[in-house]
């Protein structure tokens, strides 16, 4: 286990912040995933790990959200009310081209992007082989270029990392 959270430690730091930014601490998140993984039989597996991020995360979303009055939390903008509005700036414009894929891409590409896993570990968590993940990685790509404005002419990969919120980077 001592080696799993060596070498996933900051990859751990990283998924946490932006799956839950601004609404608790990354390194404190991390903790409690490797204290979860710890707690668990078996040795860790990548499948594991963002199983228990995803545990992790929303037992913090929860906490924030018994702490924090509806309003205020929309206020200081950790909480998302529904609402249909037009995105106005660029990087408004690519989080609603992000928004507007199917799941499953979405993942893959914050997989790939924002906790660049390489496709032998995106295999490792998704299942299939390192092929298929950059298959299906090199689709995502397309397929979220296609939503971007047509006049941004950006390339897609570095419009999502310049969207990954935080500071932690892998």
């Amino acid at each position: 286990m001592d080696a799993f959270e060596a070498r996933y430690r900051t990859l751990a730091v990283t998924t946490c912040e932006w799956r839950a930014f601004e609404v608790a601490d990354p390194e404190t998140l991390a903790d409690r995933v490797f204290a979860a993984l710890r707690s668990r039989r078996g040795a860790p597996t990548l499948k594991s790990f963002y199983k228990v991020v995803e545990d992790v995360v929303a037992k913090a979303y929860m906490e924030a959200s018994s702490q924090t009055p509806l309003i205020e939390g929309i206020m200081r903008g950790q909480l998302s009310p529904f609402m249909n509005r037009r995105p106005k700036t660029d990087q408004a414009r690519a989080r609603a081209a992000l928004a507007a894929l199917r799941a499953r891409e979405v993942d893959v590409l914050r997989q790939a992007v924002w906790d660049c896993l390489t496709p032998q570990e995106m295999a490792e968590v998704n299942g299939g082989t390192p092929q298929a993940q950059t298959t299906r990685v090199d689709n995502a790509l397309r397929r979220y270029a296609s939503k971007l404005p047509a006049e941004s002419g950006a390339d897609p990969r570095a419009v999502l990392e310049e969207l990954h919120p935080g500071t932690h980077r892998r």
